[in-house]
């Protein structure tokens, strides 16, 4: 069924596009197929991808150490990954680890701190790559579950059942999900971890870095301080501007663990030389003041962003102050007209459907960065309003169909 969709959205000439080759400023206007469209697909929030300094500090990089130096780090690194590790200690407080991607993150963290006498329990949006990890634990023997997405009731009474059998009870989850773009509770995580010492959180904020917290923490601990019971990954890609992935632990002992014993630690090769300098680079910028003028500067964005679209009564779902925006169709068929549309008429947004959604939860995701202006956003938001509703009506649907498709009464703007 994959497939048969992915041919049919290709089909269309809404995925699987090539960019023109041509020179990409900002990441706000990309060239395809002869044309220039505004972006509305990149997680480039903070508008560091083509920061003058991360791209000398690339260059550089090729200078000193080439293309590559691949040796696996258990025998060697270059000397960047000792200065970003303690970077990235300055930014969350607590001992790190910087891994060639989130996903080998994951890989790396979660069979090294997860047993077969613990039980695991994913959110029902937890983000893929950490779906995929956890199948490697079911296969050693751990217990897997899913629950209903942000339902903390539901969490307790399995941690009330589950900690009778099980030695640790690890709950994995987002800090920003990635197609709805709403946070997790963390107060109420925060709260079972100190009711639960056998409740542990595994947290990917991939999406929340950068653009929120203190030095660009993210999301998760601008909510809550940093737990015990708590290990956090996120991403050096996406708004941080370089590539890579990077876990934090509470203490240097569960840190030395994973460092030690984490396969892709111990069996893969590292960041490249240009990645990792251009990561250096950005955490410099992560512990200036100049990541907050970014944050606020997109902020101001995300606000407008909010306003516009409330008052075209567009039916966006879980509205949660973060620069990821779902616009709800409901079905695969609206989505990708309205992609389409919006592709013709100068603007290129992503469709989000199966197996990313439910099949009948279909939506249009946008992403915004400080690069784009108020006009931009004016001009997004008025050509769906104007688009919408033929779109609708030519697949016999409804707004108010599309309401019913996700639960929700009437359009409104979730702030939790």
């Amino acid at each position: 069924m994959v497939n048969q969709l992915a041919f049919r959205l290709r089909e269309m000439g809404v995925i699987h596009l090539n960019l023109d080759d041509e020179p990409m400023s900002d990441r706000r206007i990309i060239n395809l197929e002869g044309r220039e469209v505004l972006n509305f697909s990149s997680c480039n929030y903070v508008g560091l991808e083509a920061d003058e300094r991360l791209k000398r500090a690339a260059i550089d990089g090729i200078e000193r150490f080439g293309t590559q130096y691949y040796c696996v780090r258990a025998y060697t690194s270059l000397n960047y990954y000792e200065e970003l590790e303690a970077q990235m200690k300055q930014i969350f407080g607590f001992p790190a680890i910087v891994m060639p991607t989130t996903m080998l993150g994951h890989l790396s963290c979660l069979p090294s701190l997860v047993s077969s006498n613990d039980a695991v329990i994913l959110d029902h949006q937890v983000h893929t790559s950490v779906i995929m990890t956890s199948k490697i634990l079911k296969a050693n023997g751990t217990h897997l579950e899913m629950i209903r997405h942000n339902r903390m009731d539901y969490l307790e009474s399995r941690i009330q059942k589950l900690k009778q059998d099980y030695r640790k009870i690890w709950y994995l989850a987002d800090g920003v999900y990635s197609m709805y773009g709403n946070f997790a509770p963390m107060g109420d995580l925060y709260e079972l971890m100190n009711r639960y010492e056998q409740f542990h959180l595994y947290i990917d904020d991939s999406h929340g870095m950068s653009w929120t917290g203190k030095h660009g923490s993210g999301s998760v601990l601008e909510r809550m301080p940093f737990h015990p019971q708590l290990i956090l990954t996120t991403s050096l890609g996406k708004a941080f501007g370089a590539s890579g992935g990077v876990a934090v632990f509470h203490d240097q002992h569960t840190r030395e663990l994973v460092r030690n014993t984490g396969s892709p630690l111990i069996f893969t090769g590292p960041l490249q030389p240009a990645t990792l300098a251009a990561a250096v680079a950005s955490a410099k910028i992560h512990l200036s003041d100049e990541i907050v003028g970014m944050q606020e500067k997109l902020k101001s964005n995300v606000d407008y962003f909010t306003a516009k679209a409330k008052s075209l009564d567009l039916p966006f779902i879980s509205k949660g102050d973060t620069p990821i925006f779902f616009l709800g169709v409901g079905r695969f068929e609206v989505g990708g007209k309205l992609v389409k549309a919006l592709l013709d008429a100068g603007f290129f947004s992503c469709i989000a459907c199966y197996p990313s959604v439910p099949y009948n939860n279909t939506g249009i995701r946008f992403l915004l960065t400080l690069n784009h202006s108020k006009a931009d956003i004016d001009n997004l938001l008025e050509t769906i309003a104007q688009l919408l509703p033929g779109i609708l009506a030519s697949e016999n649907f409804s707004v108010e169909q599309i309401m019913k498709a996700f639960n929700k009464e009437s359009i409104y703007y979730d702030k939790n």
